[in-house]
């Protein structure tokens, strides 16, 4: 994924209409939601939720958020890992991953209406600041719940703009 494609992906929060049709307010949590801004929100924190609760061992909240045949790839260098599946997945990717800090994007266009219970999908960016890699990962929800997260894992370098002794 160059870095044009990840910024088309966290900028954009994808919707897919023909999904919407199968769920219906009584089976879709979600269903009560109807700003973009806020499902942004919603799905990106949770997002974030699946992967603490993978690194806590917490399955039986973690069964609440992620779909058995939810699918889990990142990859590194020029290889894509495989993951596996549903909560071992999720809870390989976690463990991969190594996160102590997350952040994404928020949602900084006009507002408008929402499908929540469509396809919906976030990116969310895990930091391992020991090992200083970054995994950027793309969350896939159906109905609020997980269908898929497949991302790319890279080693970054970062320092200090201000500097310690500026030249005078």
């Amino acid at each position: 994924m160059n870095a044009i494609q990840y910024a088309l992906a966290v900028a954009s929060l994808s919707v897919t209409t023909s999904s919407a049709s199968a769920w219906t307010p009584a089976s879709c949590p979600l269903a009560n939601i109807e700003s973009q801004r806020e499902l942004h929100e919603l799905l990106s924190l949770r997002a974030v939720e699946i992967v603490k609760l993978a690194m806590s061992g917490d399955r039986e909240r973690l069964a609440e958020w992620v779909t058995p045949s939810a699918s889990f790839n990142l990859g590194a260098g020029d290889v894509g890992r495989p993951l596996g599946t549903g909560i071992q997945g999720a809870e390989t990717l976690a463990a991969t991953m190594n996160a102590d800090t997350y952040r994404y994007l928020g949602w900084d266009y006009m507002d408008g209406p929402a499908m929540p219970c469509a396809s919906q999908k976030v990116a969310v960016e895990f930091v391992d600041s020991q090992s200083k890699s970054m995994s950027q990962v793309q969350f896939t929800f159906v109905g609020g719940r997980l269908a898929d997260a497949i991302g790319w894992q890279r080693s970054f370098k970062g320092d200090s703009l201000i500097a310690a002794n500026p030249i005078q």
